[in-house]
C-alpha cells in the first residue's frame, strides 16, 4: 500500500491510500487534500501501474512540480518530492522535521532556501509563459476576462479578484468579479474599493496594502472602510503607455497576504494581459464592422437587383403593351394563343380555387401548375406533384395518403403521403384521367371533407390542400363514357386552363429554341448557333409531342451538332418537312409511298409518346395490333422511341 507524507502549514500528515487512482487537490472529494489556494481541486492524480506509480498533472493552473521540477507526466521512486502550491507530498518515505543544528547543516540550508527560491521563480516564469499562450490564443473578449482573472486569483493566492475596464476620468466598469472558487461576486460595483481603483488609473501605478483598513493613505476612502478589506493589491492595465482598466486583488481577513513577490508576478502578467485585451477589443470591432458592412452591402445588391427588375419591368411594359400584367419567366411564349394563356392566370393565381390544367403531353402542364402556385396565396408553402398514370392503384394511394407501418408487404414504418407533407401548399395531379374508379372515389372523399386516412390507418387527418389537376386526355368524353366520374370532374374543374400545342403557336419555336440551347449548354461553354436552314425546318415540323419533343430534338442537336449545327444534325422526321398536306390544300400531288410514310411516322410518334413508349398502349390508340406496330418500328427504324421492357 502506497505512503504518502502530506508537509503543509508545518503540519505532517502520513496517509495511506490503497486504490489505483490517487487524486491530489484541493477539492473535498480528493484522496490527499491540500489547503493552498494556488492548488487547483482536482490538481494531480498518482496511478498504480503494476509494482510502478506514474504522476500526471491534471492541466493545474500553478502546475505540478516533482523534486523542484514542473511535470505533466513521470515516474515515481521512494522518497520523491510532489509539489502543489506550497505542500510538499512526499512518496513512501520522507526526510526529518527536525531543524539542523550544526553549522554544516545550516549552510546547506541555506543553499536548498537559495535554491528553493531560485526554482520559485523559475516556476513563476513557467507559469507566466503558460498563461501568456493562453491569452494570446482567445480573441473572444468575455472569455479572455474570465480567464486573466482566474489565473490572476492563482498567482496571487487571493480571495477575490476584480478586473475594471476604464480610462482615467472615465467610470470604471466591473467586467468580471470571481473568488477563488470561481463563483461570481454578488454585486460586484459595490464589493471593492472603487478610490483605490480610480487612483491606479490615474497615476498608472500599481498600489499594494498589508492592511487597507489601517492604511494612512486611505483612511478617507469610504469604500475601504465599508468593505472592511484587509490584503489589497491593484495593477494597472497598460496599453501603449496608457491605463486602460485595473486588476484588483483582495483578502478580506488576512493581512499581509500579498507581497512584493505577488506585485511583480502581477504586474508582469497585466503588461501581456493589456496587450491581450486590446487586441481582442480590436478583433471584435473588426469583427461588428465586417458583419456591417456585409450587411450593408447584402442591402445594396438587393436594392440594385430591385431597381433593374423595375427598369426590366418597365421596358418590358412598354414594349409588350396589352401583354399580362403578371410575371412569368420561365413560361417562353409571346404568340397570340400564350398570351391569351397568360392574361387568364393573372385572374387564376390570385383565387385558391381548383383548377383543371388540360392540353396534349408535352405543352407544358406542370410549368403552369407550378406559376400558379408560385404566383398564388400559397407561394410561401409547399408544391408537390404527382403523376397518376405512373403507379399503380396501391401505390399511387399510398404516395397520396400515406400509410402506417404494417399496412401491407414493405411498410415498414409509417410514411406521410403528398397530401399531408402539401398540408397548406398545392399538389398538382399529372394524368388525373388515368385513376381508377376506386381511386376516383378517394380524391372526391378528400376534396368534399378536407380529410385523408393512410393506407392501413383508423385515423384521419385534416389537410388544407389546393388541388391543381392536368390531363391530356378530354375528361368530358371520358365522364360521358362512364370512365370519370362526373361529381369529381366538377371538383376539379372549378377553373380550366388549356395549354396551346406548339403547332397553334410557332412563332414562338425560335424562343423556344434560343432558351433550350441555352438551358442544356454544358456550363462554361457558349452556345452553338444554328446554321443555314435549321431554324425553318424546326418551324415546319408539326411537333407532335409539343414543347417536350422540341427540347429533346434541341438536346440531340447539342450533343451531336458542330458549333454550328446544320441540318444534317436533324433527326429525320423533322429533316423531312412539315408533315402531308391535308384534304383541301392547294398543293401539287404527293407520290402516295411518301406521303403514306410521313403520315405513318407521325401518328406512330405521337401515340408512343402519349403512351409514354409503350407499345401495347400506342397499338391501341393507333388501331392496330401490337405485331404490325412493331414490324412498322422496325421498317421506319423507330424502335428506340419505343420502351425496352414493354409489356
Amino acid at each position: 500500500m502506497p505512503r504518502f507524507v502530506l508537509d503543509e502549514n508545518q503540519r505532517r500528515t502520513v496517509l495511506e491510500v490503497d486504490k489505483d487512482v490517487i487524486v491530489v487537490g484541493r477539492g473535498a472529494q480528493c484522496d490527499v487534500a491540500v489547503l493552498d489556494l494556488r492548488a487547483s481541486r482536482a490538481h494531480c492524480r498518482v496511478e498504480r501501474h503494476g509494482a510502478q506509480y506514474v504522476l500526471h498533472d491534471l492541466g493545474s493552473q500553478n502546475g505540478t512540480t516533482l523534486n523542484g521540477h514542473l511535470v505533466d507526466r513521470s515516474a515515481l521512486k521512494p522518497g520523491d518530492e510532489i509539489g502543489v502550491g506550497s505542500a510538499r507530498i512526499f512518496f513512501e518515505q520522507a526526510p526529518p522535521p527536525a531543524a539542523l543544528s550544526d553549522s554544516r547543516d545550516t549552510m546547506i540550508l541555506d543553499v536548498e532556501k537559495e535554491m528553493s527560491r531560485a526554482k520559485d521563480k523559475e516556476d513563476r516564469l513557467l507559469r507566466l509563459q503558460r498563461i501568456a499562450k493562453a491569452l494570446n490564443s482567445e480573441l473572444h473578449l468575455d472569455r479572455l476576462l474570465a480567464i486573466i482573472v482566474d489565473h490572476v486569483i492563482e498567482l496571487a493566492g487571493a480571495e477575490r479578484a476584480f478586473l475594471v475596464l476604464g480610462r482615467a476620468g472615465e467610470e470604471p466598469a466591473v467586467r468580471v468579479a470571481r473568488n477563488f472558487e470561481r463563483e461570481e461576486v454578488a454585486e460586484p460595483e459595490e464589493a471593492f474599493s472603487r478610490n483605490i481603483v480610480e487612483q491606479v488609473l490615474r497615476s498608472g501605478q500599481p498600489i499594494l496594502a498589508a492592511n487597507a483598513v489601517e492604511d494612512p493613505r486611505f483612511q478617507e476612502f469610504l469604500s475601504i472602510n465599508a468593505i472592511r478589506a484587509r490584503s489589497v493589491l491593484a495593477i494597472p492595465l497598460i496599453v501603449r503607455g496608457t491605463a486602460i482598466g485595473a486588476v484588483y486583488v483582495d483578502n478580506r481577513l488576512q493581512k499581509g497576504a500579498f507581497t512584493a513577490v505577488e506585485l511583480q508576478t502581477l504586474s508582469s502578467l497585466a503588461d501581456f494581459a493589456g496587450i491581450a485585451i486590446e487586441n481582442a477589443r480590436l478583433y471584435e470591432e473588426n469583427e461588428r464592422r465586417a458583419r456591417e458592412l456585409e450587411v450593408l452591402n447584402g442591402q445594396l445588391v438587393h436594392r440594385v437587383d430591385l431597381q433593374a427588375q423595375e427598369l426590366s419591368d418597365v421596358r418590358d411594359r412598354l414594349r409588350r403593351a396589352g401583354e399580362p400584367a403578371g410575371s412569368y419567366p420561365h413560361i417562353v411564349g409571346r404568340a397570340p394563343a400564350m398570351r391569351e394563356l397568360l392574361k387568364l392566370l393573372d385572374k387564376v393565381v390570385s383565387t385558391e380555387e381548383p383548377v383543371l390544367i388540360e392540353g396534349e403531353s408535352g405543352t407544358g402542364k406542370e410549368l403552369i401548375a407550378k406559376a400558379v402556385h408560385s404566383k398564388g396565396p400559397r407561394a410561401k408553402q409547399p408544391f408537390l406533384s404527382e403523376n397518376c398514370a405512373a403507379l399503380t392503384e396501391t401505390l399511387l394511394e399510398s404516395e397520396l395518403f400515406g400509410h402506417v407501418r404494417g399496412a401491407f408487404t414493405g411498410a415498414d414504418r409509417d410514411k406521410k403521403g403528398l397530401f399531408e407533407l402539401a398540408d397548406r401548399g398545392t399538389l398538382f395531379l399529372d394524368e388525373v384521367g388515368d385513376m381508377s374508379p376506386e381511386m376516383q372515389k378517394k380524391l372526391l372523399r378528400v376534396l368534399q371533407e378536407g380529410e385523408i386516412r393512410p393506407v392501413g390507418g383508423k385515423t384521419v387527418r385534416k389537410v388544407d390542400v389546393r388541388i391543381l389537376s392536368a390531363s391530356n386526355k378530354d375528361l368530358k368524353k371520358l365522364v360521358d363514357g362512364g370512365e370519370f366520374r362526373e361529381d369529381l370532374y366538377y371538383r376539379l374543374k372549378v377553373l380550366t386552363v388549356r395549354t396551346p400545342p406548339l403547332r397553334q403557336r410557332k412563332e414562338d419555336i425560335p424562343l423556344l429554341v434560343e432558351h433550350f440551347l441555352r438551358v442544356h449548354t454544358p456550363a462554361g461553354r457558349r452556345p452553338k448557333t444554328l446554321g443555314e436552314g435549321v431554324l425553318d425546318r424546326l418551324v415546319a415540323h408539326d411537333w407532335p409531342g409539343n414543347v417536350r419533343e422540341l427540347e429533346n430534338e434541341v438536346k440531340r442537336m447539342i450533343a451531336l451538332g458542330d458549333e454550328v449545327i446544320g441540318v444534317e444534325t436533324l433527326s429525320e422526321s423533322v429533316r423531312r418537312g412539315a408533315g402531308p398536306a391535308v384534304a383541301g390544300d392547294d398543293e401539287s400531288v404527293h407520290n402516295l409511298v411518301d406521303l403514306v410514310e410521313r403520315v405513318e411516322r407521325r401518328e406512330i410518334e405521337k401515340a408512343l409518346h402519349r403512351a409514354q413508349g409503350n407499345k401495347t398502349r400506342a397499338s391501341d390508340l393507333l388501331g392496330i395490333s401490337r405485331f404490325t406496330l412493331q414490324r412498322k418500328l422496325e421498317k421506319y427504324g423507330m424502335e428506340d422511341r419505343a420502351a425496352p421492357d414493354d409489356e
